[in-house]
């Protein structure tokens, strides 16, 4: 499976005890949708590489232990840091006009008062606030991701319509 086809999941960061299990940390703002993986790709000499999970360990904020099927403890240590993609066809379904998930909204157009002002390009995860990272030509947005400034988005479309305090946008 080529990268293109896959949005990235987030990073083994380390080993979890003496028998080859890993943590995988989660980059994204909702873990849950992830607790129960099958699979994942590791991305390993600029190759995806599909690795079957054995057993899944609690969630633990962001963390998430796995154990690989017929990967042992120095196969393992050689898995550290490596890149974790899922296929795009795993992205969780939005459950209603709000709701999204943040990798399933990067490349979704950005309109106020019915006008484009740019495409998402990433959502930037901060321990106080959320934003919403959106360029246009050659200008920058941060829009912080609050429920009230979120009118609706149209996933078939893919847009974003925001409601956004007056000035917002000339900052």
């Amino acid at each position: 499976m080529q990268k293109e086809q896959c949005f990235s999941l987030g990073k083994i960061t380390k080993l979890h005890g003496y028998k080859g299990a890993v943590v995988l940390h989660i980059d994204s703002s909702t873990p849950q949708y992830f607790k129960e993986l099958e699979s994942v790709l590791l991305e390993i000499n600029q190759e995806l590489v599909p690795f079957f999970v054995s057993a899944i360990g609690a969630l633990n904020g962001k963390k998430l232990v796995l154990t690989f099927e017929d990967i042992g403890l120095e196969e393992a240590k050689r898995l550290v840091n490596s890149a974790a993609f899922l296929p795009m066809h795993m992205l969780p379904e939005p459950e209603e006009d709000k709701g999204f998930y943040d990798k399933a909204i990067e490349g979704y157009t950005a309109f106020y008062n019915g006008q484009s002002f740019g495409s998402i390009v990433e959502i930037i995860e901060q321990s106080a606030q959320n934003l919403f990272l959106i360029e246009s030509d050659e200008v920058q947005h941060l829009i912080p991701v609050v429920e009230p400034f979120i009118q609706r988005i149209d996933h078939k479309k893919k847009s974003i319509y925001f409601d956004l305090p007056e000035g917002l946008l000339d900052l």
